[in-house]
């Protein structure tokens, strides 16, 4: 039991850390999106500008500057969905299974997308050493500074996953550990009643 304990209190401090790591990736991820919007926004107004006064007016960096920021906040974004579980997925069939076997396929798919993430992950470090080397066309900034956002969001959806997968298993560990306490209590109550 003082083994559960602990290793319930280990649980319960990687989910405060987690929450506030999320929580800052996910303000970010809000923050890149208002971003984006207040860049696209000014190039479509100078745009109308142009039209219909005439004046010689061109934003190329701000059609960038949102095109940067949405590459931030949807791998920002998708790294805090992961933690609240919140990505796309077909759970019909985990609803038909009985809850042990759901729990077995939830770490499966967790294991999986946790792949999916590492391979993600060290690709963009193949991405960042590439563009350090390149630069962007309007703003001529290296494209390494983007593709740190992937692999920033692909290390977080990691973290993230395993989180999860810890959980399932935790409550694996924790549904064997009640039934064998139970077991247990049950046998020690059958033999008092014996014995009276």
């Amino acid at each position: 039991m003082a083994g559960y304990c602990a290793s319930h209190e280990r649980f319960q401090t990687l989910q405060r850390i987690m929450n506030s790591i999320n929580g800052a990736a996910e303000k970010c991820a809000g923050l890149f999106l208002i971003g984006m919007v207040l860049a696209i926004s000014i190039s479509v107004f100078v745009r109308l500008l142009y039209t219909y006064s005439g004046i010689p007016l061109s934003t190329p960096w701000a059609e960038e500057l949102g095109r940067f920021m949405m590459v931030g906040s949807v791998f920002l974004g998708g790294a805090v969905a992961t933690y609240r579980l919140r990505l796309i997925g077909v759970d019909a069939f985990i609803g038909m299974v009985p809850e042990s076997v759901a729990r077995w396929l939830r770490v499966v798919a967790h294991v999986l997308t946790l792949m999916l993430a590492l391979l993600l992950a060290w690709k963009s470090i193949r991405l960042i050493e590439l563009g350090l080397r390149q630069t962007s066309p309007a703003m001529e900034m290296p494209m390494a500074y983007i593709y740190v956002f992937m692999f920033i969001g692909c290390v977080l959806m990691s973290l993230n996953t395993l989180t999860h997968v810890v959980k399932e298993l935790a409550n694996v560990e924790v549904s064997r550990e009640g039934s064998e306490t139970e077991r247990a209590a049950a046998a020690m109550q059958n033999s008092e009643g014996g014995a009276l």
